[in-house]
């Protein structure tokens, strides 16, 4: 399928995913289940193909886990991808399953983009509420760069977003309503605000690009991509999956939103 794309000429400004870590999960094939060397080999092809689909100010957003991430960095940085930022997704509510090492509270993801001067990055977009509000509440100076002293004001969006990114797993009943059976499932909060930093928008402020997850699961991309769109965006996106019942899942969800 991604051959396929490639030869017909099409270019996403967003690919965006997920795909398997390596970690024995059960997707209903053996993709999670490789060798170490055979799993490296496959995700260089990927990472090669999908930046032949991206457009010139493109960007690749790819999940990954502590364990082989740095494996990842390496491959990107090979195929000639230009690297922004690994990012932390932060989460407090998952479960320990060992007592012989730390618990997992986070998992990476990589940012590349395919121009080493040109991508998009919404920031304003995605800002977090200020940490404390007594720094608020009295000005806040600065010295400017030709020396004059300035006056700082707080956004009334929020502060800027930094590199660690705080949403929960979907563990527990209080998400029982989103969650799939899909063993990896990333919650809808997360990936909503991941389209909303990286899709391009046109001149009237409306996220207007073409997302590509090459890893769709249980299609959490394309629901938040509809989602936004039902909010007057004009959002296009494209999700692949081999497995059928993940296929059936995506759909059941989209028709909920639809």
């Amino acid at each position: 399928m991604l051959r396929d794309m490639l030869a017909e000429g099409i270019k996403f400004d967003l690919i965006l995913t997920d795909p398997p870590y390596n970690l024995n999960k059960d997707f209903g094939n053996s993709s999670d289940k490789l060798p170490l060397p055979n799993f490296l080999d496959v995700t260089r092809e990927r990472i090669e193909i999908c930046r032949n689909l991206l457009t010139p100010n493109g960007s690749i957003v790819w999940f990954g886990i502590h364990s082989y991430i740095g494996f990842i960095q390496v491959i990107m940085y090979n195929a000639g991808l230009h690297y922004r930022r690994m990012n932390i997704w932060r989460y407090e509510n998952g479960f320990s399953r060992t007592k012989t090492s730390p618990a997992a509270q986070y998992e990476p993801f990589l940012w590349y983009s395919k121009s080493p001067k040109k991508w998009t990055y919404n920031a304003d977009d995605v800002r977090v509420p200020y940490k404390s509000a007594e720094r608020l509440k009295n000005p806040v100076y600065y010295t400017g760069k030709n020396g004059e002293r300035k006056e700082w004001t707080p956004n009334p969006n929020g502060a800027l977003r930094g590199d660690i990114w705080e949403y929960p797993t979907l563990a527990g009943s209080l998400y029982k309503e989103e969650r799939t059976d899909h063993p990896t499932q990333k919650p809808v909060s997360l990936f909503i605000d991941l389209i909303r930093a990286f899709c391009p928008k046109n001149e009237h402020g409306k996220y207007h690009g073409l997302i590509l997850d090459p890893f769709h699961g249980s299609g959490t991309m394309g629901v938040c991509a509809e989602m936004l769109n039902q909010k007057g965006h004009d959002i296009s996106w494209v999700g692949i999956e081999i497995e059928q019942r993940w296929c059936d899942i995506a759909q059941a969800r989209l028709e909920q939103i639809k």
